[in-house]
C-alpha cells in the first residue's frame, strides 16, 4: 500500500473483481449442486423452495467456512452484491435478509 487515497473507479473495479471471484468460486464450495440460476437467483438443484441461497446450498456454504462466520458472511455478502446488481427490481431489504441472515450463530458459543 502506497498510502495514496484508491481513486473510486479502482475502488470499484477492485469490488467487481471480488464479487466475480466469489460467483465463480461457487462450483467449487457446493460441489456442482445447489447452483443459482443467475440472473434470477433460484435454485437450479431444488423444485420445492426455488430462492437462492436454498436450504442445501445454506448448509454446504456454513460446512466449507466452518467457525469462520465473518468469513462466511463477507463471502455471501459478495455474492447479495451480484444478487442485488443482477435484480435490479427486487426490494434489497429482502436480498440481504435472504443473503445474510442464516450466517448467524445461534448456536450460543463463540
Amino acid at each position: 500500500m502506497t498510502g495514496r487515497p484508491m481513486r473510486y473507479r479502482d475502488a470499484m473495479a477492485a469490488e467487481a473483481i471480488r464479487i466475480g471471484r466469489a460467483v465463480d468460486a461457487l462450483p467449487g464450495r457446493l460441489g456442482d449442486q445447489h447452483l443459482p440460476r443467475r440472473p434470477q437467483w433460484t435454485c437450479g438443484t431444488c423444485d420445492g423452495e426455488p430462492v437462492w441461497p436454498c436450504a442445501p446450498a445454506r448448509v454446504r456454504l456454513g460446512e466449507a467456512y466452518g467457525r469462520d462466520r465473518v468469513g462466511l458472511s463477507m463471502y455471501v455478502g459478495a455474492l447479495l452484491t451480484a444478487a442485488l446488481d443482477d435484480l435490479p427490481a427486487a426490494d434489497a431489504g429482502e436480498l440481504t435478509t435472504r443473503f445474510t441472515a442464516w450466517t448467524r450463530c445461534s448456536c450460543g458459543t463463540s
